[in-house]
């Protein structure tokens, strides 16, 4: 059995959900392009162990692909749906570059509510009452000192 692929919100999840509707459905293809555009804004991430024949893993020659403007990719990568908490570990950051280390990295996610939900990925509690991006940025880098303090700590 295969190991499977993640697959995260985007055009690979995108296309993933529109081969399963059309292929196990009768849906029209607005409304299987709709239902498809929902699920991928509902999921955060999968795991997939079977890759439809109509996806891009496929051995299927793929459309060319919509040239976008540097706007528009800009506004994709700023949306919620599309932000990836994941994309580097926190407590590594901190143990590898020390708190400005993880402060520079930190400053590359702009809005509040990326800050938050990066820090619920990555199990860091943070203030409610914090609004400000510095301020969330800084609970960050505290709690997660605090996770290699008590790391080292259950270590030793």
């Amino acid at each position: 059995m295969s190991k499977g692929k993640q697959l995260w919100p985007g055009d690979e999840m995108l296309a993933f959900f529109r081969a399963h509707i059309r292929r196990e459905t009768a849906v029209d293809a607005e409304t299987a392009e709709k239902l498809a555009a929902a699920l991928t804004k509902a999921v955060n991430r999968m795991l997939v162990r079977e890759v439809p024949a109509d996806s891009p893993e496929a051995p299927v020659a793929a459309p060319a692909p919509e040239i976008k403007s540097p706007i528009e990719v800009q506004e994709r990568h700023d949306r919620a749906e599309n932000f990836n908490p994941y994309l580097f570990s926190a407590l590594v950051a901190l143990a590898k570059h020390g708190r400005d280390g993880l402060m520079l990295r930190l400053k590359d996610i702009k809005s509040a509510e990326h800050l938050r939900a990066f820090a619920e990925a990555q199990h860091v509690p943070v203030d409610a009452s914090l609004k400000r991006t510095d301020d969330i940025r800084k609970a960050i880098v505290v709690g997660v000192e605090r996770r290699l303090a008590d790391r080292k700590a259950a270590a030793s």
